[in-house]
């Protein structure tokens, strides 16, 4: 698909996003200022500082998109980050809401393995359930280097960060059997 083709289907869904952050009174009154001394709103300045940072669907340039990434590569949070699953899952490139499907599964699976007779009884010796096999799959490497990880904890940072990008995306459906 053309860069044009792929940027159009972006900005159809552009709208309204609710995201919630932690400011002290005084910058409040600090980004409000910035903003209104370059006729923007918070919301527009965040925006574009935004499209920036990620290279996203409305940028400023390219200067504008080194800066940013300059910016994001100096913070604390970015090279001193805590080796977490979902560091790995998205380092990685894997999908956090197909392995949480897989999580969901083995747990209900644990609670009722009545309910899988049928395709335990297919399975070839040596061979585990889907979910199974995809959960040791995708944390293997991951817990061989963390090896002290509590991976519960670890996948309720996955859960926490799932259900804020859904928010984020107005899925309101899966937000709620979360």
């Amino acid at each position: 698909m053309k860069f044009d083709q792929e940027q159009q289907k972006e900005i159809e869904t552009i709208k309204e996003r609710n995201i919630k952050i932690k400011l002290s009174d005084a910058d409040c009154e600090r980004i409000s200022k910035l903003a209104g001394k370059s006729g923007l709103s918070v919301g527009e300045l965040l925006e574009n500082f935004i499209g920036d940072l990620v290279g996203g669907t409305y940028s400023n340039g390219s200067d504008e998109r080194d800066r940013a990434e300059q910016w994001y590569e100096r913070c604390w949070f970015s090279w001193m980050n805590e080796d977490t699953l979902l560091h790995y899952l998205l380092d990685w490139g894997h999908d956090v809401d197909d392995f949480l499907t897989a999580v969901d599964e083995k747990e209900y699976y644990e609670v009722n393995p009545q309910d899988f007779t049928e395709e335990v009884e297919k399975l070839e010796e040596g061979e585990k359930l889907w979910f199974i096999d995809e959960i040791e799959e995708i944390t293997k490497p991951y817990l061989e280097k963390n090896s002290d990880a509590n991976l519960m904890e670890e996948i309720e940072k996955c859960r926490k960060w799932l259900k804020e990008l859904n928010l984020m995306l107005g899925n309101e459906d899966y937000t709620q059997t979360i």
